[in-house]
């Protein structure tokens, strides 16, 4: 599994590529805005998109979907409790093109894509629909946890004190695992046991 990340946006978002070299095969987490850095990417190593993967829905986490859905017909995987996102968003006057969702993912669920086994969990506070993908000892943490740090929840359907709850549902995890964050650098599980402050 070779993942490639691309800075992204206004907010510098973390869009993930996820690629299966051996079969030519890559999946996407949090396509933040169009870019040609993306659609590059894929079209240069002659990938097949297979997936989106949504960790949440605010603006600057699927500003890039609908571009990426409609040149290659990737499916789309999120949560049904941030779906509302697409058509309402956060009041930050950003405008992108719509789409339809055509997974509904749910806590615990497990989904394959490009040969690889991905488990759902689902962590609101930062968001409802706030979900991390675990894959191959990496989670996708979206904007639940941050190294040093944690998701805001003073948007529209966030929450304090269920975001710890979904923190200390990440921390429960057995093992160590590296962390892929919305925003920022990565970070390891192990590293935010023993230094993040959210309690």
């Amino acid at each position: 599994m070779k993942i490639t990340t691309f800075v992204l946006g206004l907010l510098s978002n973390n869009t993930y590529l996820v690629e299966n070299q051996e079969e030519k095969t890559c999946f996407i987490v949090d396509p933040s805005t169009e870019s040609d850095k993306l659609t590059d990417y894929i079209d240069g190593n002659n990938l097949k998109l297979e997936g989106i993967l949504l960790t949440h829905g605010h603006f600057d986490h699927i500003g890039g979907v609908a571009r990426l859905k409609e040149k290659y017909g990737a499916k789309v995987f999120m949560h049904k409790m941030d779906i509302d996102f697409i058509d309402n968003p956060l009041d930050f006057g950003r405008k992108y093109m719509r789409f339809d969702v055509d997974e509904i993912v749910e806590d615990g669920e497990e989904i394959t894509l490009c040969s690889h086994k991905i488990k759902v969990l689902h962590t609101p506070g930062h968001s409802q629909g706030g979900v991390c993908y675990i894959c191959d000892g990496v989670i996708f943490c979206g904007d639940t946890l941050f190294r040093d740090g944690y998701g805001r929840f003073d948007l529209r359907g966030g929450d304090f004190a269920t975001l710890q709850n979904s923190i200390k549902k990440i921390f429960e995890i057995q093992g160590d695992y590296v962390l892929l964050c919305g925003h920022g650098p990565s970070t390891t599980l192990d590293y935010e046991r023993a230094h993040n402050e959210i309690y």
